[in-house]
């Protein structure tokens, strides 16, 4: 697995770690769908909870005081945090009205929407392999359509796709903000300033911050420390020594990990009809994330 910044070096983790990390922060991230729908709570409230307590947890790992950050730094954090804040409503409210393997499927699309946008950006012409990834994209939103009919909640899958355009819209973002900053530091002031907003949110909405109980509180911990540190984190320390796309192409692992997981733990078996359009969303994104890494 090559490095993405340069010559090897002594402190360069042997390929089998990093092929474990990369294991590991997949299955990690898997798990965030099944423990959002145990967590029988506001999509609002389960976001700002799950990004609250993973800032909190970043606090004492911080290399740098949050007021050293060039004040150019704070408004591209903010924003950043709008993004992910709107990302994880649409898709937690998603997951209400879908099986789990079907939201995380259309949330997954991201990496192939960021493809696309940095290809029409550049003026540059779509590989053949980002032609045909399209393709079964179309495709398995056409069987999702064609073949569930009335078992599927339309506005359901208008959530997932608008929490995979906003995440989208973080990564873009994100891109351009670790160009001065540190992942712990970026990580850190995007979820807070998140967390302000969708505290902001709730309060003026419900004057509290959603449902509270030992069970709640031990669920979104678990999100905190295990998808959102184990998974998201662990992908940002990665990104040092693995190029982006590598990345990128592993995390649709994600998409089958919670389909195996929503069946464990919650005994959900979609339909044919989903499970044949699951299946081509996850090829195509595949194939267009492995021409792209290809091209890079």
């Amino acid at each position: 697995m090559p490095k993405s910044d340069g010559s090897p070096s002594s402190n360069t983790p042997a390929a089998i770690q990093l092929y474990g990390a990369l294991a590991v922060g997949v299955l990690s991230v898997s798990s965030a769908a099944v423990l959002i729908r145990l967590a029988h709570a506001p999509a609002s409230a389960i976001a700002f909870w799950r990004l609250f307590l993973t800032s909190l947890l970043l606090l004492p790992v911080l290399k740098r005081p949050a007021l050293s950050v060039t004040r150019q730094a704070w408004p591209m954090m903010a924003l950043s945090g709008i993004f992910l804040a709107a990302h994880f409503i649409f898709w937690i409210h998603s997951l209400s009205l879908l099986p789990v393997a079907l939201s995380t499927a259309l949330v997954s699309t991201h990496p192939l929407l960021v493809a696309l946008f940095r290809r029409l950006q550049g003026h540059h012409p779509l590989p053949r392999g980002t032609q045909w990834g399209l393709g079964l994209l179309a495709a398995g939103l056409a069987t999702l359509a064609l073949g569930a009919g009335p078992h599927v909640s339309w506005l359901g899958i208008a959530d997932a796709l608008a929490g995979s355009l906003f995440a989208g819209a973080y990564i873009l973002t994100g891109a351009y903000a670790r160009r001065t900053l540190s992942a712990t530091t970026y990580s850190w002031g995007t979820y807070t300033a998140a967390s302000f907003i969708l505290a902001l949110g709730l309060w003026g909405r419900q004057g509290n911050f959603g449902p509270m109980s030992w069970h709640l509180l031990l669920l979104y911990g678990l999100m905190a420390v295990i998808p959102t540190l184990g998974g998201h984190t662990l992908f940002n320390w990665m990104l040092r020594f693995v190029p982006a796309s590598h990345v990128s192409l592993a995390m649709v692992g994600e998409i089958p990990g919670a389909a195996l997981l929503a069946w464990l733990v919650l005994h959900q078996l979609p339909t044919f009809a989903m499970w044949l359009s699951i299946l081509l969303i996850t090829c195509g994104i595949a194939i267009a994330l492995s021409t792209e890494r290809m091209r890079s």
